[in-house]
């Protein structure tokens, strides 16, 4: 079976799903976030695809479902909890276990907590992967690291355990801050290459959110562990913490001497919309410009160089 995922709070370890990146076929609806647009036309035209799974975290999210129910594929919403809420371990991982039976359902398949177990060491050694690139950044130049990245998400989980080689670069002290959805678009990390701009952090969800998440400590409850182990992991807009969010960030840039913000988000995307608003805010306190960047959809590239090129001169 072939499951397309969307966002980071799918958890990978239950069984084997393809991380959606982009789409380039025709588009079903425009009205929405163009990611999670883009993942619903994925759905509907691919014939490879078996089924989808995402999570019930935003409008554009809620309303995958009623796009797929007449698809005849699997398709299963994740709830996610709000950021902080009380019991919300538990109620992340009742949401992980309906999966697994929905799952087990459709694909008339059984998948046993032993595999689930060894699935979950396999990721876990994936993302120590990850969180080393995230720690030699400023040596590498964006569009490889997020490259690097990708790769080990889209190989088979046993082969992901090896860190790549990615070549070295001279850091430039035009440092900047990325923040966004998934970065689908590798070109956009180009773009940023190109204008001299070297990336110091960001928290984007396939890099420094996926970095910071723990490894999956056994209690005795497999979903329950996997559940906080994703709950640890660096927040979402999606989750309501809008100002733990913009805290964090703002003491990482502090920290790292970033000079800028890249803020990079798709259309009809109000988690991050909402965020924007006082994230400028809190950056132009610290005297750190904003430069923001509102895709169409996962190929969009058009005028970002130009912008990228401005923004690096004012820095």
């Amino acid at each position: 079976m072939k499951i397309l995922s969307f966002s980071g709070f799918v958890p990978e370890q239950i069984c084997d799903t393809v991380r959606f990146t982009q789409y380039t076929g025709d588009r079903n609806i425009s009205h929405y976030c163009g990611y999670a647009s883009d993942f619903i036309s994925r759905v509907l035209k691919d014939d490879s695809i078996d089924g989808a799974v995402y999570p019930r975290t935003c409008d554009s999210t809620r309303i995958i479902s009623s796009y797929l129910s007449d698809s005849g594929k699997f398709h299963f919403g994740i709830s996610i909890p709000p950021a902080g809420a009380v019991g919300a371990d538990a109620f992340l991982a009742s949401s992980f276990r309906e999966y697994k039976e929905a799952l087990e359902k459709h694909f008339d398949i059984s998948i046993g907590d032993d595999v689930i177990r060894d699935r979950a060491e396999k990721i876990d050694r994936r993302n120590a992967c990850i969180r080393k690139l995230c720690e030699e950044r400023e040596s590498h130049s964006f569009a490889d690291h997020l490259g690097a990245i990708h790769g080990l998400l889209e190989k088979p989980l046993s082969d992901r355990e090896v860190l790549p080689v990615i070549r070295k670069c001279d850091a430039s002290d035009r440092k900047v801050f990325v923040i966004g959805s998934f970065l689908s678009n590798i070109k956009i990390a180009g773009h940023i290459d190109e204008a001299g701009l070297t990336v110091v952090g960001d928290s984007l969800p396939e890099s420094g959110r996926l970095a910071s998440v723990r490894p999956v400590k056994p209690s005795g409850d497999i979903f329950l562990d996997i559940a906080r182990s994703m709950l640890s992991m660096r927040l979402s807009p999606t989750q309501d913490s809008f100002r733990q969010i913009m805290e964090t960030d703002m003491e990482e840039i502090g920290r790292s001497s970033a000079k800028g913000v890249i803020y990079i988000t798709q259309k009809y995307c109000e988690p991050y919309d909402y965020l924007y608003s006082i994230y400028k805010d809190a950056a132009a306190a610290l005297g750190v410009p904003v430069l923001r960047l509102q895709l169409n959809d996962t190929e969009d590239d058009r005028k970002v160089s130009l912008a990228l090129e401005a923004f690096a001169d004012t820095l």
